[in-house]
Order: structure tokens, then sequence, then C-alpha cells
């Protein structure tokens, strides 16, 4: 139906729904490197057997600081490059656990939560092991 300036018009007079916008209009979605940080250190904590918590990226007079919960995203370093994900996990581990295996399911774990939560490739994980605790 045409109105007197010759437009189609849309809704309720002519039982029809507007067309959806141009996908190229719609805006940019921007994740920052901390969002990112926090979704992996929940997935380490959470899905993470044989971890004892995140440590700070530098060791403190010789040995590996464990951060609290509120600051765990600290031991999580998040880059960003041609849009990849490349993230540096800085881990405590349980003594006594082959550390490998710890590493690996990591790996898979924070990979797996981050691209299916935020839809972005994650191109490496990379896990430091800063400390081993021994109860």
């Amino acid at each position: 139906m045409k109105n007197k300036s010759g437009l189609e018009s849309f809704g309720a007079a002519t039982g029809q729904t507007p067309p959806p916008p141009a996908l190229d209009n719609l805006g940019k979605v921007e994740i920052s490197p901390e969002a990112i940080a926090t979704v992996a250190a929940n997935a380490v904590m959470e899905k993470g057997y044989g971890v004892v918590g995140i440590a700070a990226p530098r060791l403190k007079n010789g040995r590996a600081e464990m951060l609290p919960t509120p600051r765990s995203k600290d031991g999580i370093l998040v880059r960003i490059e041609n849009n990849e994900i490349i993230i540096d996990l800085f881990v405590i581990i349980q003594y006594g656990i082959r550390i490998s295996e710890v590493a690996h399911n990591i790996m898979q774990n924070v990979k797996f939560e981050v691209e299916s939560h935020l839809g972005m490739a994650v191109s490496q994980v990379n896990v430091n092991v800063q400390g081993l605790h021994k109860e």
C-alpha cells in the first residue's frame, strides 16, 4: 500500500512487518580483554580439576602468589590479534597430579568456554604453572 508520499507503508494497516535492517548497518560489538579474562577465570576455577588457584603473573620473593577470587582475572593476560584471542593463564596446581594433564584440561575448557560465550576464535591458551600446592 502506498501512502500520499509514494512510499510503501508497513504495519497494522497492511498486515506486514517492516523489513529487518541491513546487517552492515547494525553496528559493532567490542569485547574488552577484562571480560574475556573473567570468562576464562570462571572456566579455570569451575572446571579445572587439580587447579588450586590462579596466580599472579610475577613471582613474589621467588614464590607464587595465589590471587583471591575477586582479583583472579589479574592472573590472566588477554591479547586480541587478527580477530583471534590469545590467552596466557598463570595457575597453581595441586601437588601429585600430572601437570601436563591438568594444563591440557585447562586449555580445552578455557578455549571452549570463551568461544561458546563470546563467539570469537581462540587461537592459543598458554598455561603457565607458577607453583605446586601440597596440603
